[in-house]
């Protein structure tokens, strides 16, 4: 049994928000995806719950910046976590590199998501020995 977890992805790359998504989903979570911030506001102005927002920060009309600024306004108890694959950036601003690795985004949802937030779900690999 594995503890789920609700996590929005927002990256203007379809092939970004794939990988993202498919490892988190390979780790037992539930992924929303949205393609920027706009996108992004509007699944949440919905209802979507996430305990976490993994976001790039370089996107058309509203940037990952921008994102992180409104959810802070609007929902300050909701964490955003800023990635990029500007590696200058990286080391400038309090922003992580991309693509991150399995153990790293484990790591974030350990470190972001209390696990009151979870639902007890059975492990993706558990249900298919099943």
């Amino acid at each position: 049994m594995t503890h789920r977890h609700v996590i929005l992805v927002v990256d203007d790359e379809r092939d970004v928000r794939d990988l993202f998504a498919d490892t988190l989903r390979e780790s037992g979570h539930h992924v929303e995806d949205a393609r920027d911030g706009d996108d992004a506001l509007r699944l949440i102005d919905e209802g979507l719950r996430p305990c976490l927002v993994l976001s790039d920060v370089l996107m058309p009309r509203v940037d990952g910046w921008d994102l992180s600024r409104a959810l802070s306004r609007q929902h300050p108890d909701l964490p955003v976590v800023l990635v990029t694959g500007d590696r200058l950036l990286s080391i400038r601003a309090p922003v992580r590199d991309k693509p991150a690795s399995p153990d790293e985004l484990e790591a974030m949802i350990r470190s972001y998501c209390p696990l009151s937030d979870a639902v007890a779900a059975p492990h993706p690999a558990d249900e298919a020995r099943a």
